[in-house]
């Protein structure tokens, strides 16, 4: 009996061990975690696993997906890249993307390798697109111009709206709701917030800003952060289809500083807020049942665009030689980085994050 338990434990042991080996081998790690350590090349079918992200990839026309967990992520080839889109925009936290074409058209796209589907033939030429928290509505305009267009239901079944926007805005941010945020800019450097809500066709006034620090919606509510980068302040307005209210819920003192983005996570209950002075993350907890967190970044945060998951969030442009990233979920937020080179772009290259 003895012998015979000795062979059934010396063979879980031995196939635990082929699991093993099987697992490293199919492991992809980095030589270095510092952003200039050289990644090592993994095979053309890494292009797989969890997916963290995706962004459009100027430099070759289409979407590059980013396979793995924040810390531990690889870039795909890029797809999507036949040379009939000519921009494009992910909310990666439902895994869908909007693509526009040159002649104004958008399409949208379930991630990460699904088929364009058109859903508008006159859009607007030179788009940016804006995405509300659920990524149910999205906002398709151009800085400047008026036009606009309001693409709703993107989890079932999208549909197409002109809208007409205040001349010379800058930034847009729209709700689940369909609800729509303004910044336009004035003479003196400030920013009036114009809201329009859902089901109307006149904006109505709602704050200005000394600065424009950056806007964003809560999940669900018709009510948004506006951060002040001259006031260093993060204020929630609510009730914005009432009677609007604001309250005051950062300030310099609590780590803002020259902000340039501000955002939400998926559950509502955390803000961040990018600074430029400092070059830091700023945790806020919503219900403030904890005190605000302070995270440094090496690198020069521009924005914060929502990874898959809760709260993480894309810190720069893809464009750059390194893609940064905040993970805010744990109890010490993190800002991470998936390094970026010629093999990367070529999608063979296995890029991992490493914490600062």
């Amino acid at each position: 009996m003895r012998q015979k338990t000795y062979r059934v434990l010396r063979a879980i042991v031995f196939a635990a061990a082929i699991i093993h080996l099987t697992a490293c081998g199919s492991t992809r790690t980095s030589s270095s975690n510092l952003p200039g350590g050289a990644p090592v090349a993994a095979s053309s079918h890494a292009a797989s696993g969890p997916l963290l992200g995706a962004w459009w990839d100027a430099g070759h026309n289409g979407l590059r997906a980013v396979y793995g967990v924040v810390g531990a992520a690889h870039q795909g080839p890029p797809t999507i890249s036949d040379g009939s889109y000519s921009g494009g925009a992910a909310c990666n936290r439902k895994n869908i993307a909007l693509l526009t074409a040159s002649s104004g058209s958008v399409f949208s796209v379930v991630l990460p390798q699904g088929e364009p589907i058109e859903i508008s033939g006159s859009g607007v030429p030179k788009a940016s697109i804006v995405f509300s928290p659920s990524c149910a509505t999205s906002l398709v305009y151009s800085p400047g111009s008026p036009a606009a267009l309001l693409v709703q239901g993107l989890l079932s079944t999208p549909t197409a709206t002109s809208v007409s926007l205040p001349a010379g805005n800058s930034v847009a941010a729209i709700a689940d709701s369909g609800s729509i945020l303004i910044a336009v800019p004035a003479a003196n450097g400030a920013s009036s917030i114009e809201l329009l809500a859902s089901g109307t066709s006149a904006f109505q006034a709602v704050s200005v800003l000394s600065k424009f620090g950056g806007m964003a919606f809560l999940p669900g509510a018709d009510a948004a952060l506006l951060a002040d980068a001259a006031a260093n302040t993060v204020v929630e307005a609510s009730h914005l289809t009432t009677n609007i209210s604001l309250t005051p819920l950062a300030a310099a003192a609590d780590g803002v500083s020259q902000p340039v983005a501000v955002a939400v996570s998926a559950d509502g209950q955390l803000a961040a807020v990018a600074n430029s002075n400092g070059s830091s993350v700023l945790r806020l907890d919503l219900s403030g049942k904890s005190a605000p967190v302070t995270t440094i970044c090496h690198c020069s945060p521009t924005k914060l665009e929502p990874l898959a998951g809760n709260f993480a969030f894309r810190l720069n442009d893809p464009g750059s030689a390194i893609v940064w990233a905040f993970d805010g979920n744990s109890s010490v937020p993190r800002v991470l980085f998936i390094p970026t080179d010629q093999t990367a772009a070529q999608g063979t290259t296995v890029a991992h994050g490493g914490s600062r």
